[in-house]
């Protein structure tokens, strides 16, 4: 549980403690409303150690932050900043580096954050370079209303953009990128160097996230990436704990525990019931934010995982993103070179609204804190450098490089097991679209393409029609372009 909400220029406290109420679903935890001039910012949250659920001021009192996320590098930049951080809070090492840098700040961050800050009579604002943490923002001439989550905006706020990943806002500057996904020309690398760059570059991503107040946890899927960064975490971390959930009376899962009792972790699987899946639906899809069939169907995974460990964990590890990032997507195997390099940069380029915002808000709601190794910055630029046919095969593997990369830390069952086929639905994701086939007839899908033409979204499947239904009663229409769609 955690979320900012700034409001700038508008003078409206109660309404900022009215949102900040929303973005909090978990006890124990906190709202904070702190006023500055003409500047309001609050923080939902759970303080842990040196993480604060706070706006935090500078030493001096010209800047205030509200800060969501997670600076994997504040440790060593704070023995250099000066001024030095007035707190252990990484909201606070920000300050001191925008005393130091300015807006160039970002360029030093390495992390998953989205914050608004005051700055004498401007603001300073900015997100971290795939949008693992989500904001949003809507604007009057030169009022400004900032929030972590669309539910917080009041309904009669209509006009809600998102504020776009790899970007900042300054006052005086205007809106600028930061962070664009590397164009230049692929790397002459042979597939032996290009394994022991990523397998280098994804270990030292998963344990630069295995640092937390209390106890950390990955969620394993089965798929070799989350076998990855369960196995890479275990080296690191003996004591890991590692989580599954399945659909009962099926394989669900049945990978997972595999994995689990191959690498020694301490691992707990959950079986839920189909009526648990459908009790759960609504708040699912409302937490979500969003009625894609894919998102949701893999949601629903997460949202039971991350509720089950946030009972023994602080911090759960996912393996998302590797499939954008190395074209583990069915659909991307047959594509020729320069297709694929296209598509691979459009599906990572839209992550911030599909898997990313999937796993950041299902851990969020229970109070875990969800971190992806895979969408680490200077993982993302190598990958970027590589050439398509390191991440699909020429044989149609996908994954290539990262099969290969782990091939000798992980057994050949993990690694070599067939790709899985997107339209072969099985256990929790089967169960919701027979479910969806019991409520919509194909003639309801039907009118619903007929609907499109008066500008509602693109229906596919009796499911995504049963979800969009859900959301549709709890999220105004003007807000259908900021759900992101998912490619397949």
């Amino acid at each position: 549980m955690s979320g900012l909400v700034c409001a700038i220029r508008t003078g409206d406290e109660d309404l900022v403690k009215k949102m900040l109420k929303i973005l909090v679903r978990k006890e124990p935890g906190e709202e904070t409303v702190a006023v500055r001039n003409d500047m309001i910012l609050g923080r939902a949250g759970r303080p842990l150690g040196r993480l604060t659920a706070r706006p935090v001021d500078s030493a001096d009192g010209s800047l205030t932050i509200a800060f969501c996320g997670r600076l994997y590098n504040a440790e060593s930049l704070r023995p250099h900043l000066k001024p030095k951080p007035r707190d252990k809070s990484e909201g606070s090492v920000v300050l001191s580096l925008y005393k130091m840098k300015g807006r160039k700040c970002v360029h030093y961050m390495d992390g998953e954050f989205s914050f608004v800050m005051r700055d004498k009579e401007g603001f300073f604002a900015a997100r971290d370079p795939l949008g693992v943490k989500q904001l949003y923002y809507a604007r009057t001439d030169d009022k400004w209303l900032f929030a972590s989550e669309l539910k917080a905006f009041p309904k009669t706020y209509m006009s809600v953009s998102e504020f776009p990943p790899g970007c900042y806002w300054d006052s005086e500057a205007g809106a600028r990128r930061y962070f664009k996904l590397p164009d230049e020309p692929a790397k002459q690398l042979s597939l032996q160097e290009a394994s022991e760059l990523v397998r280098v570059l994804v270990t030292e991503a998963v344990h630069k996230r295995l640092d937390a107040v209390g106890e950390v946890g990955a969620f394993l899927t089965g798929s070799v990436e989350s076998c990855i960064v369960a196995a890479v975490a275990h080296r690191k971390n003996k004591q890991l704990k590692t989580f599954s959930v399945g659909l009962e009376n099926t394989n669900d899962g049945s990978t997972a525990r595999k994995v689990a009792d191959w690498l020694g972790t301490d691992h707990q699987h959950r079986e839920i019931k189909v009526q648990d899946i459908l009790d759960a639906l609504q708040q699912i899809i409302y937490q979500l934010e969003s009625f894609d069939a894919p998102l949701v169907r893999r949601a629903v995974a997460d949202y039971f995982a991350a509720q089950f460990a946030s009972d023994t964990v602080a911090v759960l590890l996912s393996g998302g993103a590797a499939d954008e990032l190395f074209g583990g997507y069915a659909y991307l195997r047959p594509m020729f070179s320069e297709k694929l390099s296209s598509e691979i940069r459009s599906i990572t380029s839209g992550l911030h609204r599909t898997q990313l915002q999937r796993w950041d808000r299902m851990t969020n709601v229970h109070g875990v804190e969800g971190r992806v190794p895979f969408a680490d910055r200077r993982l993302v630029h190598a990958a970027f450098h590589l050439p398509p046919s390191m991440k699909v095969s020429d044989e149609g593997r996908s994954k290539w490089v990262l099969r290969r990369a782990f091939s000798t830390m992980l057994p050949a069952w993990v690694v070599d097991r067939p790709d899985p086929d997107d339209t072969n639905f099985v256990g929790i994701q089967a169960a919701l679209m027979d479910y969806a086939h019991t409520v919509f007839t194909d003639e309801d899908i039907h009118s619903q393409k007929e609907n499109e033409q008066q500008g509602l979204p693109q229906i596919r499947s009796k499911d995504e029609l049963l979800y969009y239904q859900v959301w549709s009663g709890k999220f105004p229409m003007e807000y259908v372009p900021l759900v992101g769609r998912t490619h397949f």
